[in-house]
């Protein structure tokens, strides 16, 4: 296995210090697929970090590593520096600007240079975080050769595999210019990654998250091996679920009744919205049948705001 570290340089501050980005290549010893990871497109998640941590120590014990792997550590590095989901002194969210303009903005010059590594990759990962959640991993829209391959690497991963929101919201919060969803679109399977992970490291999705990669790596055949289970953290090993966004309509703190992983029912009580002098305004129940996959890190809500995320069947 030969390793190289480099970084790409995509512009500069107004002081005059370069913006770049830190890639690794991992170069095995036979031919096989290339494929690239990517962490930290939302500057303030990280547990995805140690996951790589993980695999890197897993890859230089190995001797049979085929294809090549390429990891971006930070793809919002200016976000990164700041602790924020968005790019400093904007609202923009690189995971709605790709695949970018290579003469535009820095943020945009930014993820077209991620798109340029991208656009010549076999299989994308994108490592996200999604606060308090159990780990699982986002399924695209895609024709339906891509979509059931990427079903079969999504399971394969140990994770929870979801497909995403049903196209009304998809399109809405613009997740078709994703990393993943842009990949998807031509042509390139990709996967979202979605870890558990509230301000700094979760350790515990940090191992899932490593396995979840290491597992993909062997279903992907660039790993000998056999696959690892996730047994430390609630994941739900069923095919063919969606995930399904839950809303409060009043504002205030949450109070829930249920817990990450659990299996609930139509009308059952996920949570009750109280003001602060503690009297519930709200209480909000689940649409359908389903599994609690996250919660709002926050404990508070405004008008409108999620309260919960549910896996249910996509039918």
């Amino acid at each position: 296995m030969e390793l190289e570290k480099e970084r790409l340089t995509v512009g500069h501050r107004p002081d005059g210090s370069e913006v770049n980005l830190p890639v690794v290549r991992v170069q095995g010893s036979s031919r096989g697929p290339r494929l690239l990871i990517t962490l930290s497109v939302h500057g303030d998640e990280i547990t995805g970090h140690k996951s790589v941590w993980y695999l890197l120590d897993h890859l230089r014990k190995v001797t049979d590593l085929k294809g090549e792997l390429t990891i971006i550590s930070l793809v919002n590095v200016e976000g990164f520096n700041y602790s924020i989901r968005g790019f400093p002194y904007s609202t923009l969210d690189l995971n709605r600007m790709f695949p970018g303009d290579e003469r535009g903005s820095l943020s945009e010059r930014i993820t077209a240079r991620i798109w340029s590594l991208a656009s010549k990759a076999d299989f994308v990962l994108d490592v996200h975080t999604a606060g308090l959640c159990v780990p699982f991993v986002l399924i695209h829209p895609a024709e339906p050769l891509i979509r059931d391959f990427m079903e079969d690497v999504a399971y394969a991963s140990g994770l929870t595999p979801l497909y995403n929101y049903d196209p009304e919201l998809y399109d809405r919060i613009g997740l078709g210019k994703s990393l993943s969803g842009t990949s998807v679109k031509n042509g390139t399977p990709a996967l979202t990654l979605e870890l558990p992970g509230f301000v700094g490291i979760d350790q515990l999705g940090a191992r899932a998250g490593f396995i979840a990669l290491k597992n993909v790596m062997v279903k992907l055949g660039m790993l000998d091996g056999d696959y690892e289970e996730v047994d430390f953290l609630p994941v739900i090993r069923r095919r063919g679920m969606k995930r399904v966004k839950v809303s409060a309509e009043s504002a205030g703190l949450l109070d829930y009744t249920v817990e990450l992983g659990e299996e609930v029912f139509e009308g059952q009580l996920l949570a009750r919205v109280r003001d602060p002098f503690g009297d519930a305004l709200e209480e909000v129940r689940a649409p359908r049948d389903g599994f609690v996959v996250q919660i709002n890190g926050f404990y508070r809500t405004f008008t409108g705001g999620k309260v919960a995320t549910l896996a249910v069947e996509a039918g």
